[in-house]
């Protein structure tokens, strides 16, 4: 695909910054049903776990001035949600895939850790794990720095 290409396909994005918002409200309303449903509390931020790239090798002829992608803070708190796992499932799907993520990436539960990966049409992809605690996590798609 040509510079041109990759240029107009990202256009029709919105950019990582109007993503991002939306993203965190996705991620707001997931945490805010975690705790109504099962019971989960002490959601916490973990500092310095959010990170930054350019959208190699999906847009290679983009530089990161240009295009990029964001691994937002991750979330977590001090419950497991093992034993409600299949009971934890269908509500995520419910939250998540009005909003785009319907693509099971992975769905695993074996050994004391469970895992479900969703991605939405753009990339992005979203995670709720649970061991001893519970985690969310959400890596953007590729986007536009700006228009």
């Amino acid at each position: 695909m040509s510079e041109q290409q990759q240029q107009a396909q990202l256009a029709t994005r919105p950019t990582l910054s109007e993503a991002i918002i939306g993203y965190e409200k996705l991620r707001t309303a997931l945490r805010k049903r975690l705790t109504r449903d099962f019971g989960v509390t002490g959601w916490t931020e973990e500092p310095n776990s959010a990170e930054f790239s350019g959208c190699a090798p999906q847009f290679p002829a983009l530089t990161e001035q240009e295009a990029g992608k964001k691994f937002l803070p991750r979330w977590y708190a001090p419950t497991s949600l093992l034993s409600r796992w299949n009971e934890v499932k269908p509500v995520v799907r419910e939250i998540v895939g009005g909003l785009g993520f319907t693509t099971v990436a992975l769905d695993a539960n074996q050994a004391g850790d469970a895992e479900l990966n969703l991605t939405d049409q753009l990339g992005a992809q979203l995670s709720v794990g649970t061991s001893s605690n519970t985690v969310l996590s959400l890596t953007t798609g590729c986007h536009p720095i700006k228009k």
